[in-house]
This record gives C-alpha cells, sequence and structure tokens, in this order.
C-alpha cells in the first residue's frame, strides 16, 4: 500500500511540475475555487498545526508555485494598472492595518477569527483576482470558462433537487447528507452546506451557462433551456431572498442591458409586474415563512436586522473614521446591547456576527474602509461597463462584460443581508471573476487607438 501511494505521490509531483510550467492559470485559479467550495474542509483535511490542509489549500500552494515560475519564464502577461487594482490595493492595506494595530485576537486562526476573515475573505481571493488578472486573456479561455461553470451549475441544480426529495443515495459528496456539518440542513444547500453560498453559485453559474449557449449552436442552447427548470427548482429549493433578489436582479441586468428596443420594454414591463404580483401577493409569507426552523424564528430573523443597522449606526457615530477595527464587531458591539433608547430587541444579536458587509466594514474599519469597498465594486462595474459599452470590442467580450454586470448585481443582495468575509468561497468567485473581467478590459484597452 505505500509504494502505491509513493507512485500516486511522485506521478502528482511530475504532472504538477509539468503545469506549473504550461498549465492555464485562469483555469487553475477556477479549480481552487471550485474545490474549495465543493471538496473543502467537509470533503477532507489534516490537521497540520494551526491550519488544517485542504485540497483547496494544496491547489492553491499549486497555483502561486505556477504563477512565479510562469511570471519568471515571461508566460504571463502584465497589463497597466487601472482604477480597479487601485481600490483593490487600497481595500486590501486598509484592512491588513486596521487588523494589525487592533491587535492579535487569542483565537487567531480559527475559523471566524479577524485573521481567518481578512485571509479567506479577502486576501486569498485578491490573490485569485491578480493572478487571473496577469494571464493571457483569449477567447478559449473564457469560452472554456463558461463550460466548466455551466457543467457545475448543472451538477449543483440536480444535487439540490435531490437533497430536497431525500434521494440522499444518488447526493455526492456524502457529508452533504450529514445534518451536523454546515448551516441549513432540509433546504438545498449543495456540497457547500450552506444555503446563501448554494444559491449563489448556481446563480452564477446559470448566468455563465446562458452566456455561454447563447455564443454556441443551436443542440447547446437547446440543452441549455431543457436546463432551465432544474436551475429554477435549486433556486427555489435555498429557501433564501437574499439569493432569489439577487437572480431577479441579475435577471434585470441582462434584460436591461442585453436586449434593444422594444423587446427590452416588454421584458422589463412584464417581468417588474410578474415580480411585484407575487411579492404583495405573499408579503407576510415572504417575511415569515418556515425554513428549517420554524415560522416565528425565521420571522425573528428578519426583524433582527433592525437591531443591527441601530447597533451599526451607534458604534460609527462613536468612531466614524477608523472603526473599532477588522474582526472586532462580535466583542465591541456588545457594550452598546444594553440601550434602552429605543424599543428594538438588542440583545436577540448578542451572539451573532454582522449579517451585513457594508455595516460591518462601517462599523469596523469606518468610513475608509466601506469607501474603498464600495470604489472596488465601482470599478468593477465600470471595467465590465466598457467591456459592453465599447464598439469596437468582440461580441465574446462584450458577453463577459454583461456576464459580470449581472453576476455582480446578484452579489450585492447577498452582501446586504450576509457579511460575506464569513463565506469565503463566495467572495473567492467574485473575486475570480472580476480579475476575468479586469484583466480582459486592460487587455482591450491597451490594444484601442488612443
Amino acid at each position: 500500500m505505500e509504494f502505491l501511494v509513493g507512485i500516486a505521490v511522485a506521478a502528482a509531483l511530475v504532472w504538477g511540475l509539468v503545469w506549473c510550467l504550461q498549465g492555464d492559470l485562469v483555469l487553475g485559479a477556477l479549480a481552487v475555487v471550485i474545490t474549495g467550495a465543493c471538496l473543502g474542509a467537509p470533503f477532507w483535511k489534516m490537521e497540520l498545526g494551526p491550519v488544517p490542509l485542504t485540497l483547496d489549500r494544496l491547489l492553491l500552494i499549486g497555483l502561486l508555485a505556477a504563477y512565479a515560475i510562469q511570471k519568471r519564464l515571461g508566460r504571463t502577461d502584465p497589463k497597466p494598472i487601472g482604477p480597479a487594482d487601485r481600490w483593490l490595493g487600497g481595500l486590501l492595506a486598509v484592512l491588513t492595518l486596521s487588523f494589525l494595530l487592533t491587535g492579535f485576537p487569542p483565537e487567531k486562526l480559527a475559523e471566524g477569527s479577524p485573521l481567518w476573515r481578512l485571509g479567506a475573505g479577502y486576501l486569498i481571493p485578491g490573490f485569485l483576482y491578480w493572478v487571473v488578472r496577469q494571464s493571457p486573456m483569449e477567447h478559449r479561455v473564457v469560452q472554456r470558462i463558461g463550460a466548466v461553470l455551466a457543467a457545475l451549475g448543472l451538477y449543483l441544480a440536480v444535487t439540490g433537487i435531490l437533497e430536497k426529495t431525500g434521494q440522499w443515495w444518488a447526493v455526492w459528496p456524502r457529508h452533504i447528507a450529514d445534518p451536523k456539518v454546515g448551516l441549513h440542513f432540509g433546504r438545498a444547500r449543495g456540497p457547500m452546506v450552506h444555503a446563501v453560498s448554494f444559491g449563489f453559485y448556481v446563480t452564477i453559474c446559470l448566468l455563465a451557462a446562458g452566456c455561454w449557449a447563447w455564443h454556441r449552436g443551436r443542440l447547446v442552447r437547446l440543452v441549455f433551456l431543457a436546463a432551465l427548470p432544474a436551475f429554477g427548482t435549486a433556486l427555489l429549493f435555498c429557501y433564501t431572498r437574499s439569493v432569489w433578489m439577487g437572480a431577479a436582479l441579475a435577471g434585470l441586468v441582462l434584460i436591461g442591458l442585453g436586449l434593444q428596443g422594444r423587446v427590452r420594454i416588454v421584458a422589463l414591463a412584464a417581468v417588474v409586474c410578474i415580480g411585484a404580483v407575487a411579492a404583495l401577493g405573499n408579503l407576510d409569507r415572504l417575511i415569515a415563512f418556515q425554513r428549517e426552523g420554524s415560522a416565528a424564528e425565521t420571522a425573528q430573523s428578519v426583524h433582527m436586522r433592525g437591531a443591527f443597522a441601530y447597533v451599526s449606526w451607534k458604534m460609527f457615530l462613536d468612531r466614524p473614521v477608523w472603526g473599532f477595527g477588522f474582526g472586532r464587531f462580535p466583542e465591541a458591539k456588545l457594550p452598546y446591547l444594553a440601550d434602552r433608547q429605543t424599543d428594538l430587541p438588542l440583545e436577540t444579536i448578542r451572539g451573532y456576527v454582522h449579517h451585513n458587509t457594508f455595516l460591518s466594514l462601517l462599523t469596523e474599519t469606518g468610513l475608509l474602509g466601506l469607501a474603498m469597498f464600495l470604489g472596488l465594486l465601482a470599478a468593477w462595474a465600470r471595467a465590465g461597463w466598457q467591456l459592453l459599452r465599447q464598439p469596437l470590442v468582440t461580441p465574446w467580450a462584450k458577453a463577459q462584460g454583461l456576464f459580470f454586470l449581472a453576476a455582480l448585481a446578484c452579489y450585492l443582495p447577498q452582501a446586504v443581508f450576509h457579511e460575506m468575509s464569513y463565506l469565503p468561497h463566495d467572495q473567492a468567485l467574485l473575486f475570480f471573476l472580476a480579475g476575468l473581467t479586469v484583466g480582459l478590459e486592460r487587455t482591450v484597452a491597451r490594444t484601442l487607438p488612443k
């Protein structure tokens, strides 16, 4: 047995070296993202000191080595620094300084700790962004990304349906069927074992599949249309409002920017009317529908957001510029829960982390950190817009710009209702797509006439 393991390790090292020399860095970065989301710590991990070794971390180390080697050999494609790169650099600098100046907490590298959030939620996604951005941008690369995400989305959709219908024998990886692993057991949560991440990935994959299929042959389009019910059912079964909002907003972006003339007006009007009727007719059930807990608990989770907003406002008034330090909201909020000037149930949020990325950054890093994050999102949106609206850009590059704008629209509701640094694989996916879009926009910018 040891002999076979040795052969496998040797073969892996040889193939790893070959890939480091000649492999596609963009696909390598996507492999890190997908492996982390689907085959992360719940699937396999090895305890090695303070940081467990997982498959995605092994791939991340390989990607770092491959990038260093290919950069040394001149096989990367350095591009001019743009606004998005400056905003990202500023954000990472502010978050890191904010963390360092408030000292190391006792839990250090524990999951959910400030250092874990900084590394997994921002620094590693930032590295993936940079690797993808600095890679050569070609049509075949973007097409491969679309095909891989389409296949991933179909797998996730089928898995979510199997989960909800109780067909556990057909679900893989097996940790999905374990109610003790992850959160939201009873909803469609996929290998991420988290309904929000599952819904976000399904939506992004649906968008990618649509953009990819639209530029393929008729057969591929028919297959995509046939798969739409599976995608829609999986999104429904995740029972997550922010995911539904993100999917709806992404659809509006696709219609508003992808269609033209009367077709766009009619489609937008139809979607808005249908959505308004459905929302107004089921408002109470949307607020308090039952998921894995009772309806009362679900309604309480909605009303807790008012308490989060109130406490965040009070904390901001005390430290508006620099905040309380990155990762410090869980303990810094405690004195504010004794405020009796409001009828809001402030004590209900005592044991919770923040539920809003923007307010979390505001309280922890002040106006400076929030401004950097908003500037980064705006710069990313501008890069997508430049690809979409530049008349000399090829159709496939325009499609990438439209796809990213829709993906960013899907991300925004998640950031409003969740602290996304606690969902690092979602952050990694967004930063990966941003790197692809910015890299393509920078490539186009240097080829256009001055």
